[in-house]
């Protein structure tokens, strides 16, 4: 198919199915035959992959929005596109709409979305109905997905402005590191390793000028 696939993006398989975050919007695999069972179709590229959990899906893109769509649609209900003969899923739950576009993968825990957005903010959504259940602000706009520590109960982010978070999901700062030496946090997930979170940041290669000759 045509649409580019966003570098961060990673193929996500759930209900037999191979779910691909593109420029244009979801598509849908079947893992059996590799046919197209559906798409999702979007007005500006999607961010980050999808995250799936209980038949939804939940995926953001630069159209500022974090969009909920069925999952698992009875396929041979879905009207098909006239133009490439594709199943359309138009069987949308909610949209939430931020300041700014989301290229982070959500995280969804017991009933709440938490997705960082390049408005700087991070957003707990009710997973149910697309409403905002609280935002945190960071000095950066966030790229780097979350993580979370269920033995701790903790949310693990990065952002921009070069710290990285962990907050509870009420909101709470549990702490705030310092200010990291670093070109950016814009890639993937943090990995927490026992008592330690590890959030890999980007490096600004110089192969010219000092210090970085080489």
């Amino acid at each position: 198919f045509e649409p580019h696939i966003p570098y961060k993006a990673q193929i996500i398989l759930a209900n037999s199915v191979a779910y691909v975050s593109t420029s244009a919007g979801v598509y849908a695999f079947d893992v059996d035959t590799g046919d197209i069972a559906w798409v999702y179709p979007t007005e500006m590229p999607l961010g980050h992959s999808p995250t799936v959990v209980g038949g939804v899906l939940y995926v953001g893109g630069h159209d500022r929005k974090i969009h909920a769509v069925n999952a698992v649609p009875d396929v041979s209900s879905l009207p098909v596109d006239g133009a490439t003969g594709y199943r359309i899923n138009d069987q949308v739950l909610w949209a939430f709409e931020a300041e700014a576009g989301f290229d982070t993968n959500p995280l969804v825990i017991d009933g709440t979305v938490y997705a960082g957005s390049r408005d700087g903010f991070f957003y707990a959504i009710d997973a149910a109905t697309g409403k905002m259940d609280w935002k945190y602000e960071t000095g950066g706009p966030i790229h780097f997905s979350a993580a979370y520590d269920e033995a701790t109960s903790t949310i693990y982010f990065a952002s921009n402005d070069g710290h990285a978070y962990a907050l509870d999901a009420s909101r709470n700062l549990k702490w705030k590191s310092d200010r990291r030496p670093s070109w950016g946090f814009h890639s993937w997930w943090p990995t927490i390793v026992g008592d330690t979170v590890i959030l890999p940041a980007a490096r600004g290669y110089r192969t010219t000028h000092d210090p970085q000759v080489g």
